[in-house]
């Protein structure tokens, strides 16, 4: 029974510890692809993750929140779409912009964007099929939130906190791990010291009983004269032999 409980611990242990590790490799990769989005406007994959700073596109986009956007063909955008592109105005050239196009000039050869706030107007620069780095898709409100807790002044000491925690979590578990193992293997040296110890000791007694047991016979032997059974013969002390019987 305890072996099925230790079992079952050992593998509920791998099974968290394989999710942990799936888990922090996601987030690994979540960061870089959104990383190298942000600061190349290329996507990496089909989709990507994009952190808009603005209110420009509110109510759609809230200002500081993280959007869905995939790569997408110049000739397919059509008014209405909202566009992630390399922005041509003086004020932010080459920067990543997210705007709604309002108007498409020619066979799809300029495109002229807006935001969605009341408070902006009409970009005054037109966005080129190179530009155009991909089309929105939905917002992510929950990558959001965690951006936003992290992004604040709170949250990055609150993120600082849990990261020495874990790590100091971590080491404990790893020292006290490293201890068990220790004081195991101490205690399973002493076992066999003494095993060896215990068996030596029994071997020896049996030697030295055989050892007795060979001596005593010797002794036995020389002790009783000889004797012939059949005959009643026997030798005196000149080596003569006589039947017992006086002459």
């Amino acid at each position: 029974m305890a072996k099925k409980v230790n079992g079952g611990k050992k593998t509920v242990k791998k099974i968290l510890n394989a999710a942990l590790t799936v888990f922090c490799v996601c987030v690994f990769a979540l960061i870089a692809v959104t990383a190298y989005s942000k600061i190349t406007g290329k996507t990496v994959v089909p989709y990507s993750v994009l952190w808009v700073l603005t209110d420009s596109m509110e109510d759609a986009i809230p200002a500081r929140s993280y959007i869905l956007v995939k790569k997408v063909n110049p000739k397919d955008v059509k008014v209405g779409d909202v566009i992630t592109f390399r922005s041509r105005e003086a004020a932010i050239s080459g920067s990543l912009n997210t705007h709604r196009v309002v108007e498409i000039i020619g066979d799809n050869e300029e495109f002229v964007t807006k935001g969605d706030n009341s408070l902006f107007g009409v970009d005054s620069a037109h966005v080129l099929p190179e530009d155009i780095q991909a089309v929105y898709v939905r917002n992510l409100p929950m990558l959001t939130f965690l951006g936003r807790v992290f992004t604040s002044a709170a949250g990055f000491a609150l993120c600082i906190a849990f990261m020495l925690a874990g790590t100091v979590f971590w080491f404990v578990r790893y020292f006290v791990q490293k201890r068990k193992a220790t004081d195991k293997e101490e205690f399973d040296r002493l076992v066999k010291e003494e095993v060896k110890r215990l068996e030596e000791q029994a071997q020896a007694k049996r030697d030295s009983g055989v050892k007795d047991l060979k001596t005593g016979e010797t002794d036995t032997v020389r002790l009783n004269p000889t004797t012939t059974a059949k005959t009643g013969e026997r030798e005196d002390s000149d080596g003569n032999r006589s039947d017992g019987n006086e002459r």
